[in-house]
């Protein structure tokens, strides 16, 4: 029998398998080439589109459901399919998205909206307000006037995204809140000046037990850094923080292990553990 059949590990990405602005390390290969050959399963959990993580994964054998968007889309890497979407729902017969997003480009003319369909990222906010990262992504994405993605029952949102400085973003979740679109949702800070909302239901952690019911039986170590990842953690049977990781995450981690730029991965391997 293999080494690590019937264990799974899922890694979020940034901060955690790929250093800002870097690359995944030769050590973290090898380490995840190894896990898989001896029976491990190997997934990731990102807020990424699939083709975004696309360019940052390339060659690493992922061989288990991967979840993007922050837990609102389920992804079979080796078949490239779809197996399941959790869009942001409009609420009681209104369509309140695109109304807190008319808003939010009134109250916050600097701010980066975009809007994450199952095939495209939309930015609907002027090419000058564009994060500096967009160029560098692995990714599609297109300038979308708002109106052309109202009907959110044909093109449904499963995430909605901004980028500002952290003292707008606080305003920009009152105003959700004033609005009622943040009842409608899940909302979290993925850096200090990235605001996401999904699903009000939606997260990696809550994907994982769909992962689960795949793969019953199924050992989990989970590995994530920042605080969209805190629910995945909760729901893993081991969970894994780099140093570098938010305090929240550290405490609430099981193992606590080198920062992103030492290999978290190959660490991990070698913890007793991870071992047993």
């Amino acid at each position: 029998m293999k080494r690590y059949k019937g264990k799974l590990i899922i890694s979020d990405l940034d901060g955690t398998l790929i250093p800002r602005g870097g690359i995944i390390s030769k050590e973290n290969k090898e380490a995840i080439g190894h896990f898989v050959s001896e029976g491990g399963l190997f997934a990731i959990a990102t807020g990424r589109t699939p083709e975004a993580a696309a360019g940052y994964v390339e060659g690493l054998p992922i061989n288990a459901p991967s979840v993007f968007f922050n837990g609102a889309m389920l992804y079979d890497w080796q078949a490239g399919r779809v197996l399941k979407t959790l869009p942001l729902t409009a609420g009681d017969g209104q369509n309140l998205w695109p109304a807190f997003a008319r808003e939010a480009l009134r109250r916050f003319p600097e701010a980066c909206l975009e809007v994450y369909t199952q095939d495209n990222c939309h930015v609907v906010t002027p090419e000058e307000n564009d994060d500096p990262r967009l160029p560098h992504e692995y990714y599609r994405y297109a300038h979308t006037a708002l109106e052309q993605l109202t009907d959110t029952a044909k093109t449904p949102w499963l995430k909605f995204f901004a980028c500002d400085k952290h003292e707008h973003l606080e305003e920009y979740v009152k105003l959700a809140e004033e609005m009622g679109a943040a009842a409608l949702a899940n909302g979290f800070y993925s850096e200090d000046n990235y605001y996401e909302f999904v699903g009000r239901e939606v997260s990696k952690g809550a994907m994982l037990s769909h992962v689960r019911e795949m793969l019953p039986g199924i050992e989990i170590i989970a590995c994530g850094d920042y605080l969209n990842d805190k629910e995945m953690l909760e729901a893993a049977d081991i969970s894994v923080a780099p140093e570098n990781a938010h305090e929240d995450i550290r405490k609430a981690a099981k193992l606590q292990g080198p920062s992103v730029e030492d290999h978290l991965i190959a660490w991990l391997m070698e913890t007793k553990a991870f071992k047993q």
